[in-house]
Protein backbone atom coordinates (compact mmCIF):
# COMPACT_ATOMS: atom_id res chain seq x y z
CA UNK A 1 0.00 0.00 0.00
CA UNK A 2 3.12 2.42 0.75
CA UNK A 3 4.43 1.57 -2.80
CA UNK A 4 1.33 2.85 -4.27
CA UNK A 5 0.74 5.64 -2.41
CA UNK A 6 4.17 6.98 -3.05
CA UNK A 7 4.01 6.39 -7.20
CA UNK A 8 0.75 8.15 -7.31
CA UNK A 9 2.35 10.59 -5.41
CA UNK A 10 5.34 11.35 -7.64
CA UNK A 11 3.08 10.65 -10.56
CA UNK A 12 0.95 13.64 -9.69
CA UNK A 13 4.21 16.05 -9.13
CA UNK A 14 4.88 14.55 -12.80
CA UNK A 15 1.86 15.77 -14.45
CA UNK A 16 1.41 19.37 -11.95
CA UNK A 17 2.07 22.56 -14.36
CA UNK A 18 2.49 24.82 -10.94
CA UNK A 19 4.17 25.60 -8.05
CA UNK A 20 3.47 24.22 -4.53
CA UNK A 21 1.21 25.97 -2.62
CA UNK A 22 1.97 28.19 0.50
CA UNK A 23 0.72 27.86 4.02
CA UNK A 24 -2.39 26.61 5.10
CA UNK A 25 -5.42 28.74 6.39
CA UNK A 26 -6.22 27.30 9.69
CA UNK A 27 -9.64 26.47 11.05
CA UNK A 28 -8.65 28.70 14.47
CA UNK A 29 -8.86 31.89 11.86
CA UNK A 30 -12.63 31.66 11.42
CA UNK A 31 -12.41 35.55 10.25
CA UNK A 32 -10.35 34.09 7.46
CA UNK A 33 -11.49 31.36 6.52
CA UNK A 34 -15.34 32.75 5.94
CA UNK A 35 -13.98 35.95 4.26
CA UNK A 36 -12.27 33.36 1.32
CA UNK A 37 -15.20 31.28 0.94
CA UNK A 38 -17.24 35.08 0.56
CA UNK A 39 -14.17 36.08 -2.05
CA UNK A 40 -14.71 33.05 -4.49
CA UNK A 41 -18.60 34.00 -4.07
CA UNK A 42 -18.50 37.46 -5.11
CA UNK A 43 -15.99 36.28 -7.71
CA UNK A 44 -13.88 39.26 -6.73
CA UNK A 45 -10.15 39.80 -9.28
CA UNK A 46 -6.96 41.22 -8.88
CA UNK A 47 -5.88 44.18 -10.42
CA UNK A 48 -4.66 41.40 -13.67
CA UNK A 49 -8.31 40.46 -13.51
CA UNK A 50 -7.43 36.85 -12.28
CA UNK A 51 -10.32 35.38 -9.63
CA UNK A 52 -8.38 35.89 -5.71
CA UNK A 53 -10.08 32.80 -5.42
CA UNK A 54 -9.94 30.29 -7.84
CA UNK A 55 -13.63 28.30 -8.65
CA UNK A 56 -12.56 24.93 -9.16
CA UNK A 57 -11.89 25.48 -4.95
CA UNK A 58 -14.77 23.27 -3.32
CA UNK A 59 -13.35 24.37 0.32
CA UNK A 60 -14.65 20.81 1.50
CA UNK A 61 -11.42 19.67 2.37
CA UNK A 62 -9.76 22.09 4.91
CA UNK A 63 -7.78 23.41 5.53
CA UNK A 64 -7.23 25.08 2.54
CA UNK A 65 -3.73 26.72 1.04
CA UNK A 66 -3.44 30.20 0.84
CA UNK A 67 -3.72 31.92 -2.45
CA UNK A 68 -2.11 34.72 -3.29
CA UNK A 69 -3.62 37.96 -2.60
CA UNK A 70 -6.41 36.45 -0.39
CA UNK A 71 -4.08 36.41 2.48
CA UNK A 72 -1.26 38.38 2.91
CA UNK A 73 1.17 37.94 6.00
CA UNK A 74 2.94 41.01 7.27
CA UNK A 75 6.36 39.57 7.99
CA UNK A 76 6.97 37.33 4.85
CA UNK A 77 11.19 36.94 3.13
CA UNK A 78 11.43 35.22 -0.01
CA UNK A 79 14.84 33.89 -1.87
CA UNK A 80 15.65 32.29 -5.17
CA UNK A 81 12.36 33.39 -6.72
CA UNK A 82 9.06 35.18 -6.29
CA UNK A 83 5.55 34.90 -4.20
CA UNK A 84 5.07 31.06 -3.98
CA UNK A 85 7.18 30.30 -6.88
CA UNK A 86 10.09 31.24 -4.73
CA UNK A 87 12.38 28.63 -3.72
CA UNK A 88 12.91 29.72 0.15
CA UNK A 89 10.40 31.49 2.23
CA UNK A 90 9.64 32.07 5.57
CA UNK A 91 7.12 34.17 7.17
CA UNK A 92 5.98 34.80 10.49
CA UNK A 93 2.22 33.40 11.08
CA UNK A 94 -0.13 35.56 13.22
CA UNK A 95 -0.35 35.66 16.97
CA UNK A 96 -3.50 35.02 18.37
CA UNK A 97 -5.50 35.26 21.80
CA UNK A 98 -8.61 34.20 22.41
CA UNK A 99 -10.61 34.87 25.61
CA UNK A 100 -14.00 33.87 26.74
CA UNK A 101 -16.20 33.91 29.81
CA UNK A 102 -19.42 31.67 30.34
CA UNK A 103 -21.59 32.52 33.01
CA UNK A 104 -23.16 29.69 33.69
CA UNK A 105 -23.95 26.46 31.05
CA UNK A 106 -21.37 26.09 28.51
CA UNK A 107 -21.33 26.75 24.86
CA UNK A 108 -20.64 23.80 22.51
CA UNK A 109 -17.87 25.82 19.96
CA UNK A 110 -16.11 25.18 16.71
CA UNK A 111 -12.91 26.10 18.50
CA UNK A 112 -10.41 23.60 18.67
CA UNK A 113 -8.47 22.66 22.15
CA UNK A 114 -10.68 24.90 24.07
CA UNK A 115 -13.42 22.98 26.37
CA UNK A 116 -16.82 23.35 26.85
CA UNK A 117 -16.86 24.40 30.66
CA UNK A 118 -18.12 27.61 32.53
CA UNK A 119 -15.93 30.80 33.83
CA UNK A 120 -12.83 32.16 31.89
CA UNK A 121 -10.75 30.49 29.44
CA UNK A 122 -8.01 31.62 27.06
CA UNK A 123 -6.46 30.14 23.78
CA UNK A 124 -3.12 31.58 22.93
CA UNK A 125 -1.40 30.59 19.68
CA UNK A 126 1.73 31.78 17.35
CA UNK A 127 4.17 30.37 15.13
CA UNK A 128 6.62 30.49 12.10
CA UNK A 129 6.53 28.92 8.92
CA UNK A 130 9.38 27.90 6.35
CA UNK A 131 9.34 26.28 3.39
CA UNK A 132 12.48 25.10 1.17
CA UNK A 133 11.68 23.73 -2.33
CA UNK A 134 9.29 20.98 -1.81
CA UNK A 135 9.58 20.54 2.01
CA UNK A 136 7.62 23.02 4.14
CA UNK A 137 7.50 23.22 7.96
CA UNK A 138 4.84 25.15 10.10
CA UNK A 139 4.75 25.35 13.83
CA UNK A 140 1.85 26.88 15.40
CA UNK A 141 1.31 25.34 18.71
CA UNK A 142 -1.70 26.18 21.12
CA UNK A 143 -2.37 26.68 24.69
CA UNK A 144 -5.46 26.62 26.62
CA UNK A 145 -5.83 27.08 30.50
CA UNK A 146 -9.62 26.99 31.13
CA UNK A 147 -10.67 28.09 34.81
CA UNK A 148 -13.88 25.36 35.20
CA UNK A 149 -16.34 27.16 37.38
CA UNK A 150 -19.18 24.81 38.07
CA UNK A 151 -22.28 25.52 36.62
CA UNK A 152 -25.91 23.54 37.01
CA UNK A 153 -25.89 19.52 38.22
CA UNK A 154 -22.35 19.45 37.62
CA UNK A 155 -19.85 18.30 39.91
CA UNK A 156 -16.33 20.16 40.68
CA UNK A 157 -13.72 19.56 37.72
CA UNK A 158 -10.43 20.74 38.10
CA UNK A 159 -8.79 23.85 35.81
CA UNK A 160 -7.25 22.95 32.99
CA UNK A 161 -4.05 23.89 31.49
CA UNK A 162 -2.45 22.25 28.01
CA UNK A 163 0.15 23.19 25.58
CA UNK A 164 -1.10 20.99 21.85
CA UNK A 165 0.56 21.06 18.88
CA UNK A 166 -1.61 23.10 17.74
CA UNK A 167 -1.72 23.29 13.45
CA UNK A 168 1.46 22.33 12.85
CA UNK A 169 2.93 20.37 10.01
CA UNK A 170 5.59 18.94 8.29
CA UNK A 171 5.17 17.88 4.84
CA UNK A 172 6.80 17.33 1.15
CA UNK A 173 4.75 18.98 -1.62
CA UNK A 174 4.54 17.91 -5.20
CA UNK A 175 2.53 20.03 -7.69
CA UNK A 176 -0.64 19.41 -6.13
CA UNK A 177 0.05 16.93 -3.81
CA UNK A 178 1.26 16.94 -0.54
CA UNK A 179 2.60 14.38 2.00
CA UNK A 180 3.67 14.78 6.03
CA UNK A 181 2.70 14.57 9.15
CA UNK A 182 0.50 17.17 10.85
CA UNK A 183 -1.20 17.92 14.57
CA UNK A 184 -3.51 20.71 11.85
CA UNK A 185 -7.52 20.73 12.63
CA UNK A 186 -9.37 19.16 9.61
CA UNK A 187 -12.72 19.99 8.05
CA UNK A 188 -13.98 17.84 5.90
CA UNK A 189 -17.72 18.73 4.00
CA UNK A 190 -19.80 21.54 3.34
CA UNK A 191 -20.99 22.40 6.03
CA UNK A 192 -20.58 25.72 8.32
CA UNK A 193 -21.75 25.30 11.47
CA UNK A 194 -22.00 22.03 12.08
CA UNK A 195 -20.12 19.18 9.29
CA UNK A 196 -20.86 15.53 10.51
CA UNK A 197 -17.52 14.00 9.77
CA UNK A 198 -14.53 16.62 10.72
CA UNK A 199 -14.17 20.05 11.83
CA UNK A 200 -12.87 21.90 14.67
CA UNK A 201 -14.52 21.14 17.35
CA UNK A 202 -12.28 18.85 18.80
CA UNK A 203 -8.42 19.87 19.52
CA UNK A 204 -5.85 18.76 16.68
CA UNK A 205 -4.45 15.34 16.94
CA UNK A 206 -0.95 14.20 15.28
CA UNK A 207 -2.29 12.66 12.02
CA UNK A 208 0.18 10.85 8.85
CA UNK A 209 -1.85 12.51 5.74
CA UNK A 210 -1.68 12.63 1.97
CA UNK A 211 -3.36 15.01 0.64
CA UNK A 212 -4.40 17.80 -1.77
CA UNK A 213 -3.26 21.43 -1.58
CA UNK A 214 -4.98 22.51 -4.43
CA UNK A 215 -7.59 20.79 -6.80
CA UNK A 216 -6.07 18.53 -9.36
CA UNK A 217 -7.46 19.28 -12.47
CA UNK A 218 -7.89 16.57 -15.89
CA UNK A 219 -9.75 15.91 -18.74
CA UNK A 220 -12.63 14.83 -16.57
CA UNK A 221 -12.84 17.61 -13.84
CA UNK A 222 -11.19 18.70 -10.49
CA UNK A 223 -9.90 16.18 -7.79
CA UNK A 224 -9.56 17.10 -4.17
CA UNK A 225 -8.63 14.62 -1.79
CA UNK A 226 -6.99 13.60 1.93
CA UNK A 227 -6.41 10.76 3.29
CA UNK A 228 -5.02 10.24 7.26
CA UNK A 229 -4.03 7.73 9.75
CA UNK A 230 -4.00 8.63 13.25
CA UNK A 231 -3.82 7.42 16.81
CA UNK A 232 -7.13 9.39 19.37
CA UNK A 233 -6.51 9.70 22.93
CA UNK A 234 -9.25 9.42 25.43
CA UNK A 235 -9.86 12.48 28.18
CA UNK A 236 -7.64 12.57 31.18
CA UNK A 237 -10.53 11.16 33.58
CA UNK A 238 -10.33 14.30 36.15
CA UNK A 239 -12.50 16.00 33.44
CA UNK A 240 -14.41 13.34 32.79
CA UNK A 241 -17.61 15.64 33.84
CA UNK A 242 -16.55 17.71 30.39
CA UNK A 243 -16.24 14.77 28.28
CA UNK A 244 -19.06 14.48 25.48
CA UNK A 245 -18.76 11.36 25.19
CA UNK A 246 -17.77 9.35 28.75
CA UNK A 247 -14.72 7.36 28.15
CA UNK A 248 -14.49 5.40 31.62
CA UNK A 249 -15.88 2.60 30.33
CA UNK A 250 -13.32 2.19 27.11
CA UNK A 251 -10.00 3.96 28.35
CA UNK A 252 -6.86 3.66 25.95
CA UNK A 253 -5.91 5.12 22.81
CA UNK A 254 -8.11 4.36 19.26
CA UNK A 255 -6.72 4.12 15.76
CA UNK A 256 -8.24 5.97 13.07
CA UNK A 257 -7.65 5.71 9.45
CA UNK A 258 -10.01 8.32 7.37
CA UNK A 259 -10.30 9.18 3.48
CA UNK A 260 -12.16 12.84 1.89
CA UNK A 261 -12.32 12.25 -1.86
CA UNK A 262 -13.87 15.40 -3.52
CA UNK A 263 -14.61 15.35 -7.89
CA UNK A 264 -15.83 18.96 -9.59
CA UNK A 265 -17.27 17.69 -13.27
CA UNK A 266 -15.40 19.83 -15.50
CA UNK A 267 -19.52 20.31 -17.66
CA UNK A 268 -21.52 21.30 -14.36
CA UNK A 269 -19.67 24.55 -13.65
CA UNK A 270 -19.78 24.98 -9.54
CA UNK A 271 -20.54 21.72 -8.87
CA UNK A 272 -18.88 19.71 -6.24
CA UNK A 273 -19.52 16.21 -5.11
CA UNK A 274 -17.91 14.25 -1.66
CA UNK A 275 -17.99 11.48 0.22
CA UNK A 276 -16.19 10.11 3.39
CA UNK A 277 -15.58 6.55 5.07
CA UNK A 278 -13.88 6.14 8.76
CA UNK A 279 -12.88 3.41 10.32
CA UNK A 280 -11.88 3.58 13.75
CA UNK A 281 -10.93 0.66 16.31
CA UNK A 282 -9.04 0.23 19.65
CA UNK A 283 -5.37 0.13 19.68
CA UNK A 284 -5.28 -3.78 20.47
CA UNK A 285 -7.17 -4.26 17.67
CA UNK A 286 -5.08 -2.72 15.08
CA UNK A 287 -2.16 -4.91 17.07
CA UNK A 288 -4.05 -7.68 16.70
CA UNK A 289 -4.33 -7.35 12.83
CA UNK A 290 -2.23 -5.17 11.90
CA UNK A 291 -4.50 -3.53 9.32
CA UNK A 292 -3.46 0.15 8.75
CA UNK A 293 -5.82 0.71 6.23
CA UNK A 294 -8.94 -0.71 7.57
CA UNK A 295 -11.21 1.87 5.38
CA UNK A 296 -10.27 -0.07 2.56
CA UNK A 297 -11.57 -3.43 4.16
CA UNK A 298 -15.14 -4.57 5.71
CA UNK A 299 -17.19 -2.17 4.16
CA UNK A 300 -20.24 -4.24 4.50
CA UNK A 301 -20.56 -7.07 7.64
CA UNK A 302 -21.05 -9.49 5.08
CA UNK A 303 -17.72 -9.22 4.30
CA UNK A 304 -15.69 -9.49 7.74
CA UNK A 305 -15.08 -13.09 8.63
CA UNK A 306 -14.36 -12.38 12.02
CA UNK A 307 -17.62 -10.59 13.73
CA UNK A 308 -16.43 -9.69 17.32
CA UNK A 309 -13.49 -7.31 15.42
CA UNK A 310 -16.32 -5.99 13.30
CA UNK A 311 -18.02 -5.54 16.34
CA UNK A 312 -15.13 -3.54 18.04
CA UNK A 313 -14.60 -1.17 15.36
CA UNK A 314 -16.72 1.44 14.70
CA UNK A 315 -17.26 2.93 11.01
CA UNK A 316 -18.74 6.07 9.38
CA UNK A 317 -19.73 7.32 5.65
CA UNK A 318 -20.68 10.43 4.16
CA UNK A 319 -22.03 11.81 0.82
CA UNK A 320 -21.84 15.57 -0.04
CA UNK A 321 -22.63 18.08 -2.74
CA UNK A 322 -22.03 21.64 -2.41
CA UNK A 323 -23.33 23.59 -5.83
CA UNK A 324 -21.40 27.17 -6.55
CA UNK A 325 -24.10 29.93 -8.06
CA UNK A 326 -21.18 32.06 -8.84
CA UNK A 327 -23.01 34.66 -10.69
CA UNK A 328 -25.45 34.67 -7.92
CA UNK A 329 -22.97 35.08 -5.17
CA UNK A 330 -24.93 32.28 -3.40
CA UNK A 331 -24.06 28.94 -2.90
CA UNK A 332 -26.43 25.40 -1.86
CA UNK A 333 -25.11 22.51 0.00
CA UNK A 334 -26.46 18.78 1.26
CA UNK A 335 -24.37 16.33 3.49
CA UNK A 336 -25.89 13.13 4.73
CA UNK A 337 -24.05 10.56 6.87
CA UNK A 338 -24.74 7.04 8.07
CA UNK A 339 -23.10 5.95 11.45
CA UNK A 340 -23.40 2.11 10.93
CA UNK A 341 -22.05 -0.45 8.65
CA UNK A 342 -24.63 -2.65 6.38
CA UNK A 343 -24.66 -6.08 6.43
CA UNK A 344 -25.04 -6.14 2.71
CA UNK A 345 -25.90 -4.11 -0.64
CA UNK A 346 -29.38 -4.56 -0.96
CA UNK A 347 -29.56 -3.90 3.36
CA UNK A 348 -27.92 -0.55 2.38
CA UNK A 349 -31.17 -0.25 -0.43
CA UNK A 350 -33.69 -1.06 1.71
CA UNK A 351 -32.97 1.21 4.67
CA UNK A 352 -31.66 4.18 3.55
CA UNK A 353 -32.58 6.20 6.36
CA UNK A 354 -31.07 4.02 8.63
CA UNK A 355 -28.61 5.51 11.39
CA UNK A 356 -28.65 8.53 8.86
CA UNK A 357 -27.78 12.52 9.51
CA UNK A 358 -27.72 15.32 7.37
CA UNK A 359 -27.50 18.74 7.14
CA UNK A 360 -29.17 21.50 4.62
CA UNK A 361 -27.43 25.07 4.17
CA UNK A 362 -27.30 27.97 1.98
CA UNK A 363 -25.55 30.98 1.61
CA UNK A 364 -26.53 34.44 -0.42
CA UNK A 365 -24.32 37.27 -0.81
CA UNK A 366 -26.64 40.74 -1.97
CA UNK A 367 -26.46 44.35 -2.29
CA UNK A 368 -22.93 44.28 -3.16
CA UNK A 369 -20.97 47.44 -4.15
CA UNK A 370 -19.33 48.23 -7.26
CA UNK A 371 -15.88 47.59 -5.59
CA UNK A 372 -17.51 44.33 -4.30
CA UNK A 373 -15.94 44.90 -0.94
CA UNK A 374 -19.26 45.68 0.66
CA UNK A 375 -22.25 43.31 0.94
CA UNK A 376 -24.74 41.72 3.17
CA UNK A 377 -24.63 38.11 3.62
CA UNK A 378 -27.33 35.63 4.88
CA UNK A 379 -26.44 31.87 5.82
CA UNK A 380 -29.02 28.68 7.22
CA UNK A 381 -28.14 25.67 7.95
CA UNK A 382 -30.28 22.94 9.52
CA UNK A 383 -28.63 19.75 10.78
CA UNK A 384 -30.33 16.56 11.98
CA UNK A 385 -28.82 13.34 13.73
CA UNK A 386 -32.14 12.00 15.29
CA UNK A 387 -32.80 8.69 14.84
CA UNK A 388 -35.86 8.43 11.73
CA UNK A 389 -39.14 7.20 12.88
CA UNK A 390 -37.99 3.73 11.91
CA UNK A 391 -36.13 3.29 14.81
CA UNK A 392 -38.21 0.93 17.03
CA UNK A 393 -37.54 -1.89 13.81
CA UNK A 394 -33.57 -1.28 14.18
CA UNK A 395 -32.42 1.02 16.60
CA UNK A 396 -28.87 2.85 15.73
CA UNK A 397 -28.90 4.53 19.52
CA UNK A 398 -27.36 7.97 19.46
CA UNK A 399 -24.97 9.31 16.32
CA UNK A 400 -21.37 9.54 17.10
CA UNK A 401 -21.80 6.73 20.07
CA UNK A 402 -21.84 3.06 17.95
CA UNK A 403 -19.34 0.38 19.13
CA UNK A 404 -19.19 -1.27 22.02
CA UNK A 405 -15.38 -0.93 22.33
CA UNK A 406 -15.40 3.05 21.69
CA UNK A 407 -15.93 6.01 23.24
CA UNK A 408 -17.68 7.48 20.66
CA UNK A 409 -16.38 9.40 17.62
CA UNK A 410 -14.30 12.18 19.71
CA UNK A 411 -10.46 13.03 20.87
CA UNK A 412 -10.02 13.93 24.10
CA UNK A 413 -13.78 13.10 25.15
CA UNK A 414 -14.79 16.14 22.48
CA UNK A 415 -16.65 15.21 19.38
CA UNK A 416 -15.35 15.21 16.16
CA UNK A 417 -17.67 16.38 14.36
CA UNK A 418 -21.02 18.20 14.97
CA UNK A 419 -21.75 20.83 17.81
CA UNK A 420 -25.05 19.15 19.15
CA UNK A 421 -24.16 16.23 20.63
CA UNK A 422 -24.59 13.30 20.27
CA UNK A 423 -27.87 12.75 18.68
CA UNK A 424 -29.20 16.55 18.43
CA UNK A 425 -30.88 18.82 15.74
CA UNK A 426 -29.72 22.24 14.84
CA UNK A 427 -30.80 24.79 13.40
CA UNK A 428 -28.17 28.33 12.44
CA UNK A 429 -29.31 31.43 10.73
CA UNK A 430 -26.44 34.11 10.74
CA UNK A 431 -27.26 37.47 8.99
CA UNK A 432 -23.72 39.57 8.43
CA UNK A 433 -22.83 42.89 6.77
CA UNK A 434 -19.62 43.01 5.67
CA UNK A 435 -16.87 45.96 4.65
CA UNK A 436 -13.75 44.18 3.72
CA UNK A 437 -12.93 42.47 6.81
CA UNK A 438 -14.56 44.68 8.96
CA UNK A 439 -18.09 42.41 9.77
CA UNK A 440 -20.84 42.92 11.67
CA UNK A 441 -23.77 39.98 12.23
CA UNK A 442 -26.63 38.56 13.89
CA UNK A 443 -26.99 34.86 14.49
CA UNK A 444 -30.18 33.43 15.80
CA UNK A 445 -29.79 29.30 16.94
CA UNK A 446 -31.52 26.43 18.51
CA UNK A 447 -30.60 22.91 19.58
CA UNK A 448 -32.79 19.83 20.67
CA UNK A 449 -29.69 17.64 22.74
CA UNK A 450 -29.71 14.26 22.30
CA UNK A 451 -32.92 14.10 20.83
CA UNK A 452 -33.31 9.87 20.97
CA UNK A 453 -33.95 10.61 24.49
CA UNK A 454 -37.22 9.33 25.72
CA UNK A 455 -37.98 8.74 21.89
CA UNK A 456 -40.62 5.97 23.25
CA UNK A 457 -42.97 7.86 25.34
CA UNK A 458 -42.76 11.39 23.65
CA UNK A 459 -46.39 10.74 21.95
CA UNK A 460 -47.83 10.62 25.34
CA UNK A 461 -45.93 13.06 27.41
CA UNK A 462 -45.45 16.45 28.51
CA UNK A 463 -42.53 18.03 26.10
CA UNK A 464 -41.48 20.17 29.01
CA UNK A 465 -39.91 17.02 30.73
CA UNK A 466 -38.89 15.33 28.02
CA UNK A 467 -37.22 17.63 25.75
CA UNK A 468 -34.29 19.71 26.30
CA UNK A 469 -33.91 22.97 23.89
CA UNK A 470 -31.61 25.60 23.76
CA UNK A 471 -32.66 28.74 22.17
CA UNK A 472 -29.70 31.33 21.51
CA UNK A 473 -28.90 34.68 19.87
CA UNK A 474 -25.29 36.25 19.73
CA UNK A 475 -24.14 39.47 18.08
CA UNK A 476 -20.69 39.52 16.14
CA UNK A 477 -18.01 41.56 14.65
CA UNK A 478 -14.42 41.34 13.64
CA UNK A 479 -13.08 45.03 13.19
CA UNK A 480 -9.42 45.90 11.53
CA UNK A 481 -7.30 47.94 13.57
CA UNK A 482 -3.39 49.03 12.92
CA UNK A 483 -2.74 45.20 11.79
CA UNK A 484 -4.98 43.78 14.07
CA UNK A 485 -8.32 42.28 13.63
CA UNK A 486 -10.62 42.68 16.74
CA UNK A 487 -13.13 39.56 17.14
CA UNK A 488 -16.09 40.12 19.79
CA UNK A 489 -19.36 38.01 20.68
CA UNK A 490 -21.94 38.71 23.24
CA UNK A 491 -24.04 35.89 22.98
CA UNK A 492 -27.36 34.19 25.01
CA UNK A 493 -28.88 31.22 25.55
CA UNK A 494 -32.04 29.42 27.48
CA UNK A 495 -31.96 26.16 27.88
CA UNK A 496 -35.70 24.66 28.24
CA UNK A 497 -35.17 21.77 30.60
CA UNK A 498 -31.92 21.79 30.94
CA UNK A 499 -30.51 17.88 31.18
CA UNK A 500 -34.19 16.88 31.17
CA UNK A 501 -34.56 17.47 35.34
CA UNK A 502 -37.84 18.89 35.00
CA UNK A 503 -40.04 18.53 38.36
CA UNK A 504 -43.17 16.31 37.16
CA UNK A 505 -45.42 18.94 37.60
CA UNK A 506 -43.99 21.78 34.80
CA UNK A 507 -46.18 23.50 33.10
CA UNK A 508 -45.85 23.40 29.24
CA UNK A 509 -45.48 27.22 28.75
CA UNK A 510 -42.32 27.22 30.40
CA UNK A 511 -43.29 30.61 32.41
CA UNK A 512 -42.63 29.01 35.78
CA UNK A 513 -39.76 25.61 35.44
CA UNK A 514 -37.29 26.14 37.74
CA UNK A 515 -34.70 24.18 35.56
CA UNK A 516 -35.20 26.53 32.47
CA UNK A 517 -31.44 28.08 32.70
CA UNK A 518 -29.85 31.11 31.03
CA UNK A 519 -26.41 31.32 30.00
CA UNK A 520 -24.18 34.31 28.84
CA UNK A 521 -21.16 34.29 26.62
CA UNK A 522 -18.16 37.04 26.21
CA UNK A 523 -15.77 36.20 23.88
CA UNK A 524 -13.17 38.54 22.61
CA UNK A 525 -10.14 37.49 19.86
CA UNK A 526 -7.19 39.44 18.98
CA UNK A 527 -5.30 38.41 15.83
CA UNK A 528 -2.15 40.30 14.95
Amino acid sequence: MYQWVLVLFFALGLCATKGAMAQSISLDQDFRNDQVRRLQLVGQRDSLGKPLVDSTYSFMVQPIAMQPGSYPLKYTKTAWGKGNKALFKFAVLPVQITQQYVTSIPYQELDGPMLASSGYQVMASAGLFTKLGPLTIQFQPQWVRAENKDFANSTRTPSFQKMYWGNSSIRLNVGPASLGISSENIAWGPSVFNPLMMSAHAPGFMHATFNSTRPLKTAIGSFEWQVIAAFLDPMDANYQNLAEVSTATAPGRRYYNGASIVYSPKWIKGLSIGAVRVVQEPERVLLLNNQYFPLFNNVSRAADANYDIEQDRDQYGDFFVRYLMQPAHAELYVEWGRNDAYYNLRDAIQRLDHSRAYTLGFRKLFNISADQKKYWQIISEYTRMQQPPSWPLLSAGSWYVHSRAIQGYTNEGQIMGATLGLGGNGQTMRISKIDGLKTYSVQLNSVTHDAVMYEAALAYSNPSVTKWVDYGIRIMADMPYKGFILSGTLGMKRSFNYQYTQPSNATGLGLSNPNDLDSYLFKLGICF
